[in-house]
């Protein structure tokens, strides 16, 4: 960090920032890496009260052990249809333009099996991947533009705000179960009510990306034995890129009412795209966006990415006592578009009995709304040695939103909703004392 101004017109301060390293990275069996990573960043305070700052970063990050190592082995992955499946490749008007059963023979699917074959039982289809010793670093490029806020004429108010844009080439990741079945079959178009997929060309018997995956060789369905049935091949590659941009907000303010001190602070962000492509180097390369959706293929970064998601919490400390109130919120969120297109809408209807709706509820698994919880929390310090806490989560008892079991993958979709992103305990309350020594 050098300062470059100081105490001029116009520059309270101009401070720049920048650093490298180099690294080098070597496998037994695998290759040599080298890399270099590098940031700049410059730091503009005009005047007092207000600060511009811009960051530019290069980052790696190296395959981890479990990445690299852990044995080739068949799982389950989410799939909801199976385009084999049904009277679809029996049509003979497909024939010419459309093999599709020369493509599900060419997977393993017996011939008897054409025109029976099931969709995978509970959309649970087996699924190969593991570790690869050949993986390299994925790269990152980072860069954010923001400003920080301290009012003079407001005591105790902060206010900064970041715009961020991250790609990561290279990315370490395996395709997810709709990205390897669009690799073989393009997308599903319902015309007339009959299911076709023009992806499917002459040729396809023989394409890689169809051939790999792995039917049963009794039902040529993608279930069953994982002895014999492969199912979708999800090794990890680098063949992948994400993409995010957004904004951070964060604001704070403290003040003395008199018969209180009052505290705020609030942290919002808004995604504005989250994109993952699960091979860039494909003759069809497919961005899936995520923002504001969820399917079995959107939660490759962990859980669903919200377009607008904050939190509030505002405290109120009367002598030795707090009182403090967290207000969480996440924006509504819907259906990926792609994955209608795959595997056709999500259930609307009438819904059994169950699950938090009562019988003859109509429910829209397509949808969820916006969510807020509350928490509360409650301090007594009795002395400088002595504290006690009692909180309760989720104060009103907010249900989980119900989405089904196959509209999300198996790593965050449980119990028919996303207890990643969603609080499926329900109100809980929790006491502890803290004491010094």
């Amino acid at each position: 960090m050098a300062p470059l101004l100081e105490d001029k017109p116009g520059f309270k301060s101009l401070t720049l920032e920048a650093g490298a390293r180099f690294s080098s990275q070597k496998i037994d069996g695998g290759g040599t890496n080298n890399d270099w990573t590098y940031k700049v960043g410059l730091s503009w305070e005009p005047f007092d009260s207000v600060k511009l700052r811009g960051n530019y970063a290069r980052a790696v990050r190296a395959p981890n052990i479990g990445e690299l190592f852990s044995p080739v082995s068949t799982g389950l992955t989410s799939l909801a249809t199976d385009p084999c499946a049904g009277t679809l490749a029996t049509n003979p008007g497909l024939a010419a333009g459309q093999p599709l059963r020369a493509v599900c023979l060419a997977q393993g699917a017996p011939v008897g099996t054409i025109g029976s074959i099931l969709n995978p039982t509970a959309a649970q289809a087996n699924s190969t991947g593991g570790g690869n010793i050949n993986l390299a670093p994925e790269k990152a490029t980072t860069w954010t533009v923001g400003a920080v806020f301290q009012p003079s004429f407001l005591p105790g108010f902060s206010l900064s705000i970041d715009y961020y844009n991250i790609t990561v080439t290279d990315q370490i990741g395996a395709p997810t179960s709709g990205d390897v079945i669009f690799g073989c079959f393009g997308d599903r178009t319902v015309s007339g009510g009959v299911t076709t997929y023009p992806g499917v060309t002459s040729a396809s018997a023989s394409n890689p990306a169809c051939t790999t995956i792995g039917r049963n060789p009794v039902t040529g369905g993608l279930d069953g034995d994982p002895a014999n049935t492969l199912g979708l091949p999800q090794g990890l590659s680098n063949q992948g890129r994400l993409f995010t941009e957004g904004v951070d907000l964060i604001a704070n303010y403290s003040r003395d009412l008199g018969f209180a001190k009052w505290s705020s602070g609030f942290v919002l962000n808004y995604a504005i795209s989250q994109t993952f492509n699960a091979n860039v180097f494909s003759a069809t390369p497919l961005d899936r966006e995520c923002v504001g959706y969820y399917s079995a293929n959107c939660g490759f970064t962990g859980s669903m990415q919200p377009a607008w998601q904050w939190s509030w919490r505002n405290t109120f400390t009367f002598g030795k006592f707090d009182a403090s109130i967290l207000w969480r919120h996440i924006s509504a969120m819907q259906q990926e578009p792609l994955d209608v297109i795959a595997t056709a809408p999500a259930f609307t209807g009438v819904f059994p009995v169950g699950f938090g709706y009562r019988e003859g509820d109509t429910v829209d698994f397509g949808k969820i709304p916006s969510y807020d919880w509350f928490d509360l929390t409650l301090r007594f310090n009795v002395n400088d040695n002595l504290t006690f806490t009692a909180a309760v989560q989720n104060l009103f008892d907010k249900d989980p939103p119900v989405v089904g079991s196959s509209i999300g993958s198996t790593s965050y979709n449980s119990g028919n909703t996303y207890p990643s992103t969603y609080d499926a305990l329900g109100r809980r309350f929790a006491v502890s004392a803290r004491i010094k020594f």
